[in-house]
């Protein structure tokens, strides 16, 4: 799906634990200026519901699993994220949902850019599709 893209980073198991590595330049492809993580989500809710007007990021399954659901205007595709060395990359403007988190299930979003309040997020979906067909992006 155009906006989206699934990438690896390097993983070393041995014989005393596994080991994940990002870094900028190889794996990430841009300077990292923010992480968070989502975690002990309750059953049945939905996390994200939004777009970024200019964040790009990589969502990481560091346990458990949940599936994300993209949209770029154009096609939606619904991605199950259960292996902490496959990230799924996410452009600006496509809008995104997480959903069925199993209860162990930790998130960790690597992103371009700090958080403006207020002015990064598009929250609503037909404002999201309206800001789309307007070509505001």
């Amino acid at each position: 799906m155009r906006g989206c893209e699934l990438i690896r980073i390097k993983q070393n198991t041995e014989a005393d634990g596994t080991l994940f590595v990002m870094e900028h330049g190889r794996e990430v492809p841009f300077p990292i200026e923010r992480i968070f993580f989502v975690s002990r989500v309750r059953a049945g809710a939905s996390r994200g519901d939004h777009a970024t007007r200019e964040t790009r990021l990589i969502l990481f399954p560091v346990s458990g699993s949940c599936d994300v659901v993209t949209d770029n205007g154009k096609e939606r595709e619904t991605w199950h994220m259960d292996d902490p060395a496959r990230g799924l990359m996410i452009e600006p403007m496509v809008w995104r949902s997480m959903r069925n988190f199993t209860p162990d299930c930790v998130m960790m979003a690597v992103c371009d850019r700090p958080f403006t309040p207020g002015q990064e997020t598009i929250d609503d979906y037909e404002t999201y599709r309206r800001t789309l067909e307007a070509g505001e992006e």
